[in-house]
Formats: structure tokens, C-alpha cells, sequence
């Protein structure tokens, strides 16, 4: 399955939960789910449907595919730890999601692109791919010469900018530049999700 690109505030209210990865909050002006029976309807989730909203939550806030977030799956348990935190740990680790994280952006979408279009260096060398995992030790900053400077740095020292997560360390001489301090922790993911339902969701495939 490629990348969602239909309408991004249908899956918000499909999930019920806020994606600040995929869309800006907002305010819904219809917050129930979307369709013909979407005020009225009762819907008794099975185990299986569950464990699927959750995992449709990290696929959109992401902004990965299926065949991407199946990869990550994969590697998380390769590796050591619980997999559910590998996971979350693997996600917030790319780069597309710690460009949002740092306020560049509002969504994880608008992120990727400015990734794609090259606005983006690590350790002052440039860097066009969203996917690409952060480091610790890793300095991820704004090009000198981007277009996009002077909105960015509005974005950064505005009044509603959000917290840093704890795994970034702001740099005090330049707003537009970010240290990858540390792995990220399970805690760090914005989404209120139960990841172990998606890691036993996809116990039965992999």
C-alpha cells in the first residue's frame, strides 16, 4: 500500500485521536466518524479491529507506508528490548519526524518535503532523505541558504511552539540548529497509543 494522500481530516475522525504528524489541530466540526452514520453509529470493535486502529495511528501520524512500517517491525524485533519501544523508538528517529519535532513544520508531511527539497544538513552537510535515522551526537539544522529561513525561524521562536522532546538539545547561539542528544524512548511519542497491540498485530504475520 503506497503513501495516504486523500484527505487528511476524514482519518482523524475515523481514529478519533489527534495525528499532529498528519494535520494541524483543529477544532472538529463534526467530531464523530465520518460517513451517512457517522453521528449515530455503534460499533462494537473486534480484537482485531483494535489492534488495527492502533496501528493505522502510527502509519498516518508517520506518514509511512505499509511496506515501510512492516520494515520497521521487522528490525524492531531484531532487536533487543521490548518491541513495541524498539518500534517507537525507530520512528521518532527519522529524520522527516525530528525536523517536526523541532518546530520547523507543523505536520510531519510539510517536514518530509522540506527534507526532499534539500533545506535540511546533519553536521553541516546536506541531507535529502526523509527516512534517513538520526544519530546521538548528530547536529540537524536549517541550509544558510534556505528559502524557507526566515518562516522557519518564525515557526521556532513563535509563542505557541511546542517543548522539545528530551532526546533534542536546543543549540543557545542558533535557534535553527538542534542536537539529536539521545535514542528516543517509547515515552517521547506524542500519540496516545498501546503499541503492544500493534506488535501482536503483526505477530501473526511475521
Amino acid at each position: 500500500m503506497s503513501r495516504y494522500t486523500g484527505p487528511r481530516l476524514r482519518i482523524q475522525r475515523r481514529l478519533g485521536i489527534e495525528l499532529p504528524g498528519l494535520i494541524v489541530p483543529r477544532e472538529l466540526r463534526r467530531p464523530y466518524p465520518p460517513g451517512q452514520h457517522g453521528p449515530t453509529q455503534r460499533i462494537k470493535l473486534s480484537d482485531y479491529a483494535i489492534r488495527l486502529r492502533e496501528k493505522q495511528k502510527l502509519r498516518h501520524h508517520y506518514g509511512v507506508s505499509e511496506k515501510q512500517l512492516r520494515r520497521y517491525m521487522v528490525e524492531a524485533k531484531r532487536q533487543k528490548g521490548n518491541t513495541g519501544e524498539n518500534l517507537l523508538r525507530l520512528l521518532e528517529s527519522r529524520l522527516d519526524n525530528v525536523i517536526f519535532r523541532m518546530g520547523f513544520t507543523r505536520t510531519i508531511r510539510a517536514a518530509r518535503q522540506m527534507v526532499g527539497h534539500g533545506h535540511i544538513c546533519i553536521n553541516g552537510s546536506r541531507v535529502d532523505i526523509a527516512s534517513y535515522r538520526c544519530t546521538p551526537g548528530e547536529e540537524i539544522s536549517l541550509r544558510d541558504s534556505s528559502k524557507h529561513k526566515a518562516r522557519v525561524t518564525e515557526e521556532v521562536t513563535g509563542a505557541g511552539k511546542s517543548a522539545l522532546p528530551s532526546y533534542l538539545e536546543t543549540n543557545a547561539e542558533n535557534a535553527l540548529k538542534v542536537k539529536f542528544n539521545s535514542s528516543p524512548e517509547a515515552s517521547d511519542c506524542p500519540l496516545s497509543i498501546n503499541e503492544a497491540l500493534v506488535v501482536e498485530l503483526y505477530a501473526m504475520a511475521l
